[in-house]
């Protein structure tokens, strides 16, 4: 008889993933023990009601549950330098996630996405694209349902042809085996120096999204990006008016002016493949996560026809990305509360020119995470007329320069309420652009990102 004390696979930490894992193992016939720091847990119910689980330890976590384990599957959300994690390294334990998992289990073809910023985004349009085609395919991973939710179910047969799976570094650090037939690295900036030791760590990490992969797309504006070496099938990106003499595949934007307005022309090598006129989505970051996405669609031979492109130019974008969420008092205001770090609201700041007849007025702030915030600078002082700072770093933020005026307030409320108060006191004849781009965490003072922008947006809708 199996021994009840017997820990030979661990799950640590049940969130999303770690709950996934369970029942997955339930649905494999596999026995484990369950562990998270957490004393009480908001899911007691759904954990009562697991199959296979041996044996169940929270809040404090006694090394000896090691003794006779085989395999640590650890939640993306705790460190790798947690002291059990670190303990289980010492004694040459199998430490993985469930994307590993994952990647044990299924053969199926996988497109794996990652990046500092625009991941969700590209993840998204590329499930909506793909569909469009006819394809059976699958969005999973840090968007949607995790992974293994799809695997051993009683109707394997029913599984997607292809999956598109939005990977973190947390992610990409406990898997090994995933090989891509498509691996897409959009962008690197400064992130999570909370929970890697120096930026070029975390610059490691997203570049083993790589490892294994038959084709790479990868951003041609971001040198981080480059693999270390470039296949002549895979697909690089570009967003920059530079040169574009590549020895692979490139997807890039031509810029036409006119003395109406300034159209953008999508490249996919030679080919003009659509107008930027004919998009719903606004930013030329987005423009970026385009080209990405149609960059996939080549290397997996997917033809752009015209149900495809219609599909691409219907689309809105993703909550609380740039989204424009209101034109009220003649004010463009956009929820960009998903920014939670410097280089995602410098691309937010990079769509509006400073040579132009407009006001950018700038909430930010909250957990910046131990980021460097430099970068900032130049593009407050270039774009910014007006900031409106909140959360713990706040201050850091003002620091940055004192060319700029900037307004504490204490929550999202007071935060629109300013922003309003400053519109009525500019002239009109220059438009106006209400940003909340944070540049940091949500959550020292909100659920998460999504709740920040929900206040954003109801904060304006009761604006007088």
């Amino acid at each position: 008889m199996k021994s009840k004390m017997e820990h030979k696979n661990i799950i640590f930490g049940l969130g999303k993933s770690g709950m996934s894992c369970a029942h997955y193992f339930d649905r494999k016939g596999i026995y484990y023990t369950l562990i998270d720091t957490r004393s009480n847990l908001p899911n007691k119910e759904e954990i009562s009601k697991l199959i296979n689980c041996e044996a169940s330890y929270f809040g404090s976590i006694d090394d000896d549950v090691l003794d006779s384990c085989k395999k640590l599957i650890v939640s993306p959300g705790i460190s790798l330098q947690h002291p059990f994690v670190t303990q289980a390294k010492k004694r040459n334990i199998d430490i993985c996630g469930d994307v590993e998992l994952f990647a044990r289990d299924c053969d199926k073809k996988v497109v794996a996405i990652t990046g500092s910023n625009g991941k969700s985004t590209v993840t998204e349009l590329t499930y909506k694209l793909i569909s469009a085609s006819g394809i059976n395919v699958q969005m999973a991973g840090n968007i949607g349902l995790p992974v293994l939710d799809f695997l051993a179910t009683n109707n394997d047969e029913r599984l997607p042809e292809l999956f598109i799976l939005e990977l973190s570094s947390f992610q990409l650090d406990l898997t090994k085996s995933l090989k891509p037939a498509v691996a897409v690295l959009l962008n690197v900036s400064e992130d999570h120096m909370d929970r890697y030791e120096s930026f070029s760590d975390y610059v490691d990490s997203k570049r083993t999204i790589y490892n294994g992969a038959k084709e790479r797309v990868f951003n041609l504006d971001d040198k981080r990006c480059f693999p270390s070496k470039i296949n002549t099938s895979d697909y690089a990106f570009s967003i920059e008016q530079r040169d574009k003499n590549m020895s692979c595949n490139t997807a890039h934007i031509l810029e036409e002016l006119s003395k109406e307005s300034k159209d953008y022309k999508f490249y996919m090598n030679q080919e003009m493949i659509l107008d930027s006129t004919e998009l719903n989505m606004i930013g030329h970051h987005n423009f970026a996560n385009i080209l990405a996405s149609l960059s996939i669609l080549k290397l997996l031979k997917i033809e752009l026809d015209t149900k495809v492109l219609r599909t691409l130019c219907d689309y809105n974008g993703m909550n609380h990305r740039f989204q424009l969420v209101s034109r009220k008092f003649d004010c463009h205001w956009i929820n960009d509360s998903k920014a939670t770090n410097v280089g995602a609201t410098i691309a937010a700041l990079e769509n509006f020119d400073s040579s132009q007849e407009q006001r950018l007025i700038l909430i930010a702030g909250g957990d910046s995470k131990k980021s460097d915030l430099n970068p900032l600078i130049n593009e407050f002082e270039n774009r910014v007329e007006s900031l409106i700072l909140l959360g713990k770093d706040a201050q850091l933020f003002a620091n940055l320069s004192n060319k700029i005026k900037a307004y504490f307030v204490k929550n999202m409320q007071q935060a629109v309420e300013k922003a309003k108060s400053l519109i009525d006191g500019l002239s009109t004849s220059r438009k106006t652009t209400v940003l909340l781009s944070p540049a940091s965490a949500s959550l020292d003072m909100f659920e998460n990102f999504e709740d920040r922008g929900e206040q954003f947006t109801r904060a304006i809708e009761v604006l007088k």
